[in-house]
């Protein structure tokens, strides 16, 4: 129940019971009620009782100002703009800071960034550069500038809030995915109703100036959505503020922050959700007590936080910690461009090791605190520049505690944008594919060596690998032979150890007949090495296919004399299987040793080949089959190819090998001409076919993806 105490309604309903009082006294109190509980940010309860004194006392410029402001809080920002630009409608030489920089908010708020900077400069106009917030405003007036430049992000299906049901007009954050439930997500809120009720900083019940305490619940996915929440155990929440951090030993083990104030306490920890009538705290490096928040456990050893402490970059910059045979060693600032003068806060490290998101205010965001994105180099052993994730996961506001599920296709967060029903809400996002990162073998940035943590100035020694290439007389050979198991054994172990590698499985033929059925045989042999890599661990979704027939010979299959060459038909019959990674991040050298071809017998299809499709080429799908292609329009194309994923079942049919998005649009049309009705464009990278989003990282490197990317 909301604690009993003195609220607007009560007197309100005083005030219309009290017949002693006149008109002018009504109307001073409302302005007296309204503007106590504007001072004490009670919104609601101050626009009501504004609002009704503007009814009686209409005109007065700073009640409308604080009118504006309350619906500004309150999410209701068609409300503030109409009495904030009346207010400086009214009187353009207004020199209340308030109007003109809650203007220049609610505008920035609902993306209208070239009328915020505007209105942002009409505020640093109208005040000094020593008001409390001219250089925040100054921020945001660059925010605007990174909002009109950063694209929408193209991986992105959908953002959806996760409903009335679980949101509400408090204050709802933190989600946590649970480990062993898919359906289940775990989160905390301050709103009404909760365990503590209404409190001050110092714990005591305040019915005027106190906050709602924050409760941690859980929510399970139904048919239609997202149910209402469960309230976690009474032993667990109290009257002081609890929320929800992480899960460790397979979620058998729950951290959770209690404090009296949301920057100021202690970390626990309970056991496979049973409340203990005593939680231990957690032994760490962090000082919950002293302001460091944001707890991510990467692993059981390798935890991430944020913190103000001496030594940072400004404002809070994020740490990590490793838990070794000595115990937690000390905390690591993640230095720049990680951090900077601004806020890094609640980091979240996927599963390969080498992908940070974490929010930031720095002014690349396009409000306030935003999502961001950087990867390690194992190589350089340093992190990439972080990257804006764009709207529609950023807005306006601010985001923050953003978590892939375990499959990678979705991922949560909490906003307080416009949209929300209050202050924060819970997100929910959906990708168009799994992120990659989340579907790797689990690994870390770096690793720990017994008693001690490896630094991560130390580069790692490249791997020099040898592999040969593998050659078939018929099915049977591709798994049969013995230096084709151990070749597939190594890929195997290499593929396990750098997770953000591809292997690549390029299958050659000699000539049988039409190449229809020489490309076909290619990308069922291919198949067949797949099947080898995925027994031995690899995961499929990191196999790419190819079958280009015989296309490409390294040796002539006939003589010049026109008799046939079987040595030459052999060396034909080739599969090059290798590790492949585009950002050429991987501390691994591989080399692929294929036969010597005899003199005189030399042909040039796999140099060809080599030297066509390096760097960015483009090809274009003519259509994608799950048996073979009998269409004899095929064979009126060049540089024919088969690809496709281990265990997809589908076999895209290519053809060209172009350097210009031009040219392939020519051939494009070609093809549809010649009776495939949507031949599709895809963009390659030494060989490799790029994702809409992997080529708009590229566009820098190779100008002429600008074009693909924007069609």
């Amino acid at each position: 129940m909301r604690p009993i105490g003195y609220t607007w309604k009560a007197a309100l309903l005083c005030l219309a019971l009290w017949p002693g009082l006149s008109q002018a006294q009504k109307s001073s109190e409302l302005k007296r009620i309204g503007e106590k509980h504007f001072a004490n940010e009670r919104w609601a309860e101050a626009a009501e009782a504004l609002k009704r004194y503007q009814e009686e006392r209409p005109g007065e410029l700073s009640v409308l100002t604080k009118l504006g402001i309350c619906y500004y809080h309150l999410h209701q920002p068609q409300l503030a703009l109409q009495y904030l630009e009346f207010v400086l409608q009214r009187n353009p030489q207004n020199a209340d800071p308030d109007a003109h920089y809650y203007y220049a908010r609610t505008l920035h708020g609902t993306s209208q960034y070239e009328r915020a900077i505007v209105a942002y400069k009409g505020f640093l106009r109208a005040v000094s550069e020593k008001h409390p917030l001219y250089a925040n405003a100054l921020d945001n007036l660059r925010r605007c500038v990174s909002g009109l430049k950063t694209p929408l992000n193209p991986d992105v299906a959908l953002v959806e809030n996760l409903g009335d049901r679980v949101n509400s007009p408090g204050d709802e954050f933190a989600p946590l995915p649970s480990v062993n439930f898919s359906d289940r997500l775990y989160f905390s809120a301050a709103r009404e109703n909760t365990t503590g009720g209404l409190r001050n900083d110092d714990g005591y019940e305040d019915a005027e100036k106190g906050r709602w305490r924050s409760d941690m619940f859980f929510t399970q996915r139904t048919l239609t959505g997202w149910n209402y929440p469960t309230l976690m155990s009474e032993l667990l929440n109290t009257p002081r503020h609890e929320v929800a951090l992480d899960f460790t030993n397979n979620g058998q083990v729950l951290y959770f922050f209690r404090g009296f104030t949301l920057y100021s306490g202690e970390i626990l920890t309970d056991t496979a959700g049973k409340a203990a009538v005593e939680n231990r705290p957690l032994e760490s490096p962090m000082a919950p007590e002293e302001g460091d928040t944001g707890l991510c456990f990467a692993t059981d050893s390798l935890l991430l936080f944020a913190s103000r402490r001496p030594g940072g970059l400004g404002g809070l910059d994020l740490y990590y910690t490793f838990r070794t045979d000595a115990g937690w060693s000390e905390p690591r600032n993640f230095g720049p461009p990680i951090n900077t003068p601004y806020d890094e806060t609640t980091p979240f490290l996927a599963r390969d090791g080498r992908t940070l998101y974490f929010s930031s205010n720095r002014t690349e965001s396009i409000g306030g605190l935003d999502i961001f994105r950087s990867t390690f180099d194992p190589l350089k052993h340093n992190w990439s520049e972080p990257v804006n994730v764009g709207p529609p996961l950023n807005s306006p506001g601010d985001e923050a505690f953003f978590r892939l599920s375990d499959d990678g296709q979705r991922a949560f967060f909490a906003s307080d944008r416009f949209e929300s029903y209050g202050q924060r809400d819970l997100y929910e996002v959906y990708f168009k594919q799994a992120c990659p990162e989340q579907l790797a073998q689990r690994a870390l940035f770096t690793q720990p060596t017994s008693g001690q943590a490896v630094t991560t100035g130390t580069p790692t020694a490249v791997q020099e690998v040898t592999l040969p290439v593998l050659y078939y007389e018929n099915d049977a050979d591709i798994l049969q032979k013995d230096n084709h198991r151990r070749a597939f054994q190594e890929v195997a172990r290499l593929a396990l150890e750098y997770p953000d590698s591809r292997v690549l499985v390029r299958v050659h033929t000699s000539p049988t007949g039409a190449a229809k059925f020489d490309l076909y045989q290619g990308i069922k042999r291919a198949e067949i090495a797949a099947k080898a890599l995925i027994e031995r661990g690899v995961p499929a979704r990191r196999i790419t296919l190819q079958s280009f027939g015989s296309a490409y010979p390294v040796a002539l299959p006939v003589l010049p004399d026109g008799r046939p060459s079987p040595e030459g038909q052999q060396l034909n019959r080739r599969i090059e299987v290798s590790l492949i990674n585009l950002q050429d991040s991987l501390p691994l050298r591989l080399t692929l040793q294929p036969r010597p071809t005899p003199p005189g017998l030399e042909a040039y299809g796999a140099q060809l080949l080599a030297e066509r499709s390096a760097g960015l080429t483009f090809r274009v799908e003519m259509l994608s089959a799950r048996q073979i292609v009998a269409n004899d329009a095929i064979a009126m194309f060049s540089d024919l190819m088969i690809e496709s994923e281990a265990e997809s079942g589908a076999y895209r049919y290519c053809a060209g090998l172009l350097r210009t998005h031009a040219e392939a649009i020519a051939l494009q049309q070609e093809i549809r001409a010649a009776g495939f009705s949507d031949p599709l464009i895809w963009a390659y990278v030494n060989g490799v076919r790029l994702t809409r989003a992997e080529a708009a990282n590229w566009v820098r490197q190779y100008p002429e993806l600008a074009p693909y990317v924007r069609h």
